[in-house]
């Protein structure tokens, strides 16, 4: 399991720990400013400066030392794990309150509004008094969409088909507040993670691997994956999970006529399960 898992997950998953939504981590100080000024804050100056950091290293990874300072200072205040869709559904049902908002990432590099994000939390009040919308740039931008869980996961299933990858966030770890559906070209934390080694998120629990009896080496999953661990096999028009690449978030199963693909735990595998 994920570092975050055994500090703060009790033996279990550390987002499916009810604690980690609790009303009392409301009162602190350090993360109802942190909340306040997320927007401007975190994501708008994030895009600022992570740009900065991609044009100097220009498609190679940052050095070790900016890494280590970098993922240390997120796990304490804003870091996320990537969940396969049984999760989000399991999360959803956990909260009383279900939100879904504009993404400030996209916000941030395109000034266009796409809602695939979702404020999640056992205090109904937190996403309609806490936050400063007034980053978006618009009343109309800024408000938010309640939503059941059935009408959330309807809407999360179709990012999924898209091969949007889904993540839950802390906001002041352990304290949990989001739910994004991100892809490479746009969200904050893949861009750093992926690109520059500057990790934002772990990897999911899990890894996906491929049924090699019933594939049938369409190759729609390869084109689909968001991180490009799927390999395709042409002597035997068969697909492969490459395990050090996958990030186990299950957006493939969608697009595979065969249903050859599914996920297992990430610890019960060798080669990916201290990769996170």
């Amino acid at each position: 399991m994920c570092e975050f898992c055994q500090k703060h997950g009790e033996g279990k998953k550390w987002y499916l720990n009810i604690k980690n939504y609790s009303h009392d981590l409301l009162s602190d100080i350090r993360r109802k400013e942190f909340i306040h000024t997320f927007y401007h804050k975190v994501i708008g100056r994030g895009h600022n400066e992570l740009t900065k950091l991609e044009k100097l290293f220009n498609g190679k990874k940052a050095p070790k030392f900016l890494a280590s300072r970098f993922i240390k200072k997120n796990k304490d205040i804003h870091y996320g794990q990537v969940i396969p869709l049984e999760d989000v559904r399991s999360i959803f049902e956990m909260s009383s309150s279900i939100s879904r908002i504009a993404c400030g990432c996209r916000w941030a590099s395109k000034k266009k509004e796409e809602r695939c994000c979702f404020g999640i939390t056992l205090n109904p009040a937190l996403w309609y008094e806490e936050f400063d919308m007034d980053y978006f740039g618009s009343p109309d931008l800024s408000k938010h969409e309640s939503m059941t869980v059935e009408q959330a996961m309807e809407t999360v299933s179709r990012y999924d088909a898209q091969g949007l990858i889904h993540s839950v966030w802390t906001f002041m770890t352990p304290f949990i507040g989001g739910i994004c559906n991100c892809g490479l070209e746009d969200c904050l934390a893949m861009r750093s993670t992926h690109g520059l080694g500057l990790s934002s998120l772990f990897r999911s629990e899990y890894i996906a691997q491929v049924d090699q009896l019933k594939c049938i080496g369409c190759l729609k999953c390869e084109k689909l994956c968001p991180v490009k661990a799927i390999d395709h096999i042409a002597l035997e028009n068969k697909c492969k999970v490459d395990k050090t690449k996958c990030f186990g978030c299950g957006v493939c199963r969608a697009m595979c006529p065969a249903s050859s693909i599914s996920l297992i735990d990430r610890s019960s595998d060798p080669v990916s399960a201290n990769l996170w």
